[in-house]
């Protein structure tokens, strides 16, 4: 399998090495918690782990966490004095960054690292938020780019979140979905797929999902980012209370009261609904649509059917009733990391100098794909995945424990996934055809002044609104415009000084 890249890698692999010892001569040994990772695995016995450890002369010991109790996890550990050297947070917080960075629990980066550290530097610009993660001038974290080298992402990063769809159903009722499908027409799917009963067991649901992400579909007609911000005639106002967000729950509403939605789906969490849909009994889900995610879906569909999921699965995005795609534009990063404040010096610059070459392609490749003159070769330009010894080819994270600890200290897998030969190319079309059609659409922008505005009373905000739309998408005989009316006003006290805040500080 062998696959183009514009890159020549300056290197060989035992080169790099025998300079890494000339430069990193003291030993340095550091704790760090990074993504998902379980107290059962062994980080430190692959051979991925000795070469990077070999190559900047470290080891370290993994603070296990799962990645849903991560976030938790990490503010007990940055509260209590307890984190370990370096901890790299997937849903990071920005609010909970700037208190922790005032407060002395994080550890500022070295003057002068943009310079030291230059493909850090550039994968740091562009996440887009260099800016942002100084607090005085001084800068406590790292954010990880999702785009960056190898994908082609250009412009205004959309959300991967997508319909996914039984195609073969589709066929079968003579049904055309193509890159985009309206409301109306999908409603439509979704209504034959019911009364024909395509999952043959008497009780084919239409479209399965949990709160959250159904709201999140529903809320692109919206035409707002509802669970935010955002300036309007100078002056800020709060999205839930957008005419727009009632007007995308009565779509919901009718929808459900049309039969079309699972009429179980404010009971199911993520995997309950992932779970319906990919063993065969749903028509829909609106999911993560990562390259990583669309793989993981339908294998796990194959495994449940035993049917091919080239020929049955299949994405599209949702459109309104002209046919333009809705998409909501989303950050180009989605994970920080951060260092303990009592971390020695000489292990903030070797975790810094780790970090620099894993951003590099060099570092990318040897991370992602693997050992160079072992999972690859470049000959001439040209990357070769080689094969196992049974002619098989074995995705990294199968092969070594520590790619889960490593893969996060750069740029995000997300990136070399477009061009990943052993990746599910079908998939890789269908996700780059995705996010070309959403691109050319109808895109929400968020206000990134709020995205990365700090206050109090932000930090004290905590509505999210996929509870009360779920109540009134199935509570029959209620008045919904008052019901929502009355929301918003019996919260006033918790978005209103959130407003407040805005428009003192940007709307002066």
């Amino acid at each position: 399998m062998k696959r183009f890249l514009s890159l020549l890698l300056c290197l060989m692999l035992t080169a790099g090495i025998v300079s890494a010892f000339a430069e990193y001569d003291t030993h340095v040994s550091f704790t760090i918690n990074a993504g998902h990772t379980n107290s059962e695995m062994d980080y430190t016995s692959d051979d991925l782990y000795k070469m990077i450890s070999g190559k900047f002369n470290f080891d370290f010991e993994v603070f296990p966490v799962s990645k849903d109790a991560q976030k938790e996890k990490i503010i007990t550990w940055v509260n209590g004095g307890t984190m370990p050297d370096s901890v790299t947070m997937r849903d990071f917080d920005y609010q909970m960054y700037v208190t922790w960075a005032e407060q002395g629990l994080l550890a500022p980066l070295p003057e002068g690292w943009e310079e030291k550290y230059p493909e850090l530097y550039s994968m740091v610009q562009t996440s887009g938020i260099y800016e942002q993660m100084k607090i005085d001038g001084i800068t406590y974290g790292i954010p990880h780019a999702t785009f960056a080298r190898f994908s082609g992402m250009q412009g205004t990063v959309v959300s991967h979140l997508s319909v996914y769809y039984r195609k073969d159903w589709a066929e079968k009722l003579g049904i055309t979905i193509g890159d985009t499908v309206t409301l109306k027409d999908y409603e439509a799917y979704l209504k034959a797929c019911i009364d024909n009963d395509m999952a043959g067991n008497g009780n084919t649901i239409g479209f399965t999902d949990d709160p959250a992400n159904l709201c999140n579909l529903f809320m692109l007609f919206s035409g707002v980012d509802h669970d935010g911000f955002r300036k309007v005639d100078g002056k800020y106002v709060w999205n839930y209370a957008d005419p727009g967000v009632l007007k995308a729950i009565k779509l919901a509403r009718e929808a459900y009261e049309m039969g079309v939605i699972d009429p179980d789906f404010y009971l199911n969490e993520s995997a309950d609904a992932t779970n319906k849909f990919t063993s065969g009994v749903a028509a829909s889900m609106f999911m993560n649509c990562a390259i990583s995610s669309y793989m993981g879906y339908k294998s796990t569909f194959e495994e449940s059917t035993g049917l091919n999921g080239k020929e049955c699965l299949a994405i599209t995005t949702i459109a309104d009733e002209d046919g333009t795609p809705l998409g909501i534009q989303t950050n180009n990063w989605w994970a920080v990391t951060m260092f303990n404040p009592d971390i020695a010096p000489e292990t903030l610059e070797r975790l810094l100098a780790m970090m620099d070459w894993i951003c590099s392609e060099e570092g990318q490749l040897n991370v992602l794909v693997g050992i160079e003159g072992k999972d690859w070769e470049l000959a001439d330009g040209v990357i070769t995945v080689l094969p196992e010894a049974d002619g098989s080819y074995k995705a990294t994270v199968d092969k070594y424990n520590s790619y889960n600890v490593f893969r996060t200290q750069g740029i995000l897998a997300d990136d070399y996934s477009f061009i990943n030969p052993a990746n599910d190319q079908d998939v890789v079309a269908q996700v780059k055809q995705m996010y070309a059609t959403r691109k050319q659409g109808s895109i929400i922008l968020l206000d990134m002044d709020y995205e990365f505005f700090s206050s109090d009373n932000k930090a004290a905000y905590s509505l999210n609104i996929s509870d009360e739309v779920a109540r009134l998408i199935v509570t029959k005989g209620i008045d919904v415009d008052a019901e929502w009316q009355k929301y918003i006003d019996d919260n006033a006290g918790i978005w209103q000084p959130v407003v407040d805040d805005l428009n003192a500080a940007f709307c002066k």
